[in-house]
């Protein structure tokens, strides 16, 4: 891989450690309100033999590293714009996929530090807890931290301005994560929105990071391990695309 590459993904690491406030810690407090305010209110409630807060708390954790890894390259290539320092990548001397990988990997990087961060935290008070399947919770914690990661740069290169970038996010990304399933079993929706949910590309992430984490899915997770892989490779190819023509334009 090129040096130019891990160059600039070091210095997407290091762009957001320096505000780990808002970056790692501000995910962690919207978990431990949720939790709050759901293992009040559906205390005793059960999804099969697995106790709801612990259903919630894996959903949860699935949306931190699908949150974290869009955001991180999407407002990072906002605020490059907005300070003039795009023209950096306009000048480097590595293809405009390798941007995009590198802007993604940094992307991955946050959300598995934010994950372990909140594990750490969080996961001594949920009953029941424990990661089922650590293999496949490492794979499928990689292709849906680079697979949102490379979203995130799109969007990041598509988007002229916060606004824009906002607009996209709370009408595209929040309406698809809170019908991925995070906080109910997508199974028991009535029909037909039963089948149309398992067209939402995160309920997939959702469904298998929380049969890693639990054992419990309500799809089968080796289908939804290839649509994420499916999904992963469209965001690829429009990430090459676009940045081609944003960078070399």
């Amino acid at each position: 891989m090129s040096t130019h590459m891990w160059a600039l993904y070091a210095r997407e690491v290091k762009r957001f450690q320096k505000i780990w406030m808002d970056t790692v810690l501000s995910p962690i407090v919207s978990v431990g309100l949720y939790l709050g305010v759901f293992g009040v209110v559906a205390t005793g409630r059960t999804i099969g033999e697995l106790p709801y807060v612990t259903f919630i708390y894996a959903g949860l954790l699935a949306m931190i590293v699908i949150n974290s890894s869009f955001s991180n390259p999407a407002f990072a290539l906002i605020i490059a714009k907005n300070v003039g320092n795009i023209i950096d990548l306009q000048i480097v001397p590595i293809p405009a996929w390798r941007i995009g990988i590198a802007y993604a990997l940094a992307a991955f990087t946050r959300s598995v530090t934010t994950l372990v961060v909140a594990l750490a935290i969080t996961a001594w008070f949920i009953p029941a807890f424990s990661i089922v399947h650590p293999i496949y919770f490492i794979l499928g914690l990689f292709m849906t931290g680079l697979e949102f990661g490379m979203l995130g740069v799109v969007f990041g290169f598509l988007a002229k301005s916060f606004e824009t970038l906002t607009f996209m996010t709370t009408f595209i990304m929040q309406p698809m994560i809170f019908l991925a399933g995070v906080f109910y079993p997508v199974a028991t929706l009535p029909h037909p929105w039963s089948v149309i949910s398992l067209f939402n590309p995160l309920h997939h992430n959702v469904n298998l990071l929380r049969f890693t984490l639990t054992g419990y899915s309500d799809f089968n997770p080796a289908l939804s391990a290839t649509a994420i892989v499916l999904c992963a490779i469209i965001f690829f190819i429009a990430m090459q695309v676009i940045a081609s023509r944003k960078i070399r334009a």
